[in-house]
């Protein structure tokens, strides 16, 4: 079952989150060949698709995992695609689930997400008006501003000019925007990943309530599993996550910032040395949880030194042959 719960940011407060991954058929672009260099969820997806009404029952099997927990709680709707494709979720399945959660006093936090081309107006607006009353946020993975990145190494589909549109839409519906930053992807060094995430940031944040830092982590089957496989790739440093959380929070402390580093420590995740990975994790989870830049502050370990000389000479991952 691909539903799970853990800590989170819930509206701004530490809470816990429901994550629910409804099994649709997944990212259309992936069905016609298209997918996203970095991604193999939509692989995942059911060959077999679920009728609307079985998707309905999992949603309320997943809700079992939240019964008699108090708030605040979040409940993230993941359908490796897009839950505004009526190509995976019909209309009326998502007027259901989210009635069943309007109904939901200890859920204050909806989210869902879609890319940005599949975003409407009115979509958005029955659902804000179905649960009014509670933070809802359409999550858009922009992953970067610089269209030349999108293109080459990720193959996006999209540019910034339409997530903008997006953005407009989902706020002028009465929605909040969650933005996805991929930080680090192919072809980019340790340094120029970090200036990318920071100046995507600062061109998003106009239209941006939360800006979510996902942190590149080696999926099967993916060309960025085939560019790591030939030591051509690293996978990030936790420590250029930290410099990016610290910053952003320094330069927008109105915006939520939220970052978990999946597979922190592993070959296949962000990692430093290996002897502090789990700290720094931790450190990072702790901020993104609570927005308190104090769990940030002086960790420390002889590998930073390290990244800060890989970082200043902005040194290419094929140069260091460091795994």
């Amino acid at each position: 079952m691909t539903f799970w719960t853990s800590e989170d940011n819930v509206a701004g407060k530490k809470g816990i989150a429901l994550y629910v991954i409804l099994p649709t058929v997944g990212c259309y672009r992936y069905r016609i060949g298209e997918a996203c260099y970095m991604c193999s969820y939509p692989a995942e997806a059911p060959k077999v698709p679920w009728s609307q009404e079985g998707l309905v029952e999992y949603f309320k099997k997943a809700l079992k995992e939240i019964e008699g927990k108090k708030g605040p709680i979040a409940v993230r709707i993941f359908t490796s695609g897009s839950f505004f494709d009526d190509g995976e979720v019909k209309r009326e399945t998502r007027r259901q689930i989210f009635s069943i959660l309007a109904e939901m006093d200890n859920v204050e936090e909806i989210v869902v997400e879609s890319r940005s081309e599949l975003v409407r107006y009115d979509a958005v607006r029955e659902l804000v008006e179905i649960i009014e009353g509670k933070h809802f946020e359409v999550a858009i993975g922009l992953e970067t501003a610089n269209d030349d990145i999108a293109d080459v190494s990720i193959n996006k589909g999209n540019t910034f000019e339409e997530f903008v549109r997006a953005s407009e839409i989902i706020r002028e519906a009465g929605a909040n925007v969650k933005t996805y930053l991929l930080f680090k992807p192919i072809f980019l060094s340790e340094r120029d990943a970090i200036e990318d995430v920071k100046e995507s940031i600062k061109k998003a944040a106009p239209y941006t309530d939360t800006f979510s830092i996902n942190v590149t982590n080696i999926q099967r089957g993916t060309t960025y599993e085939r560019l790591w496989e030939k030591g051509e790739y690293r996978t990030p440093w936790l420590w250029s996550v930290v410099e990016i959380l610290k910053w952003a929070k320094g330069n927008f402390p109105e915006k939520r910032i939220l970052s978990d580093p999946v597979g922190a420590g592993s070959k296949r995740g962000p990692h430093n040395c290996g002897k502090c990975d789990k700290a720094v994790a931790k450190a990072i989870r702790e901020f993104s949880n609570t927005q308190n830049l104090k769990f940030l502050e002086n960790i420390e370990h002889d590998c930073l030194r390290e990244w800060e000389y890989i970082v200043s000479e902005g040194l290419l991952d094929w140069q260091l042959q460091i795994w």
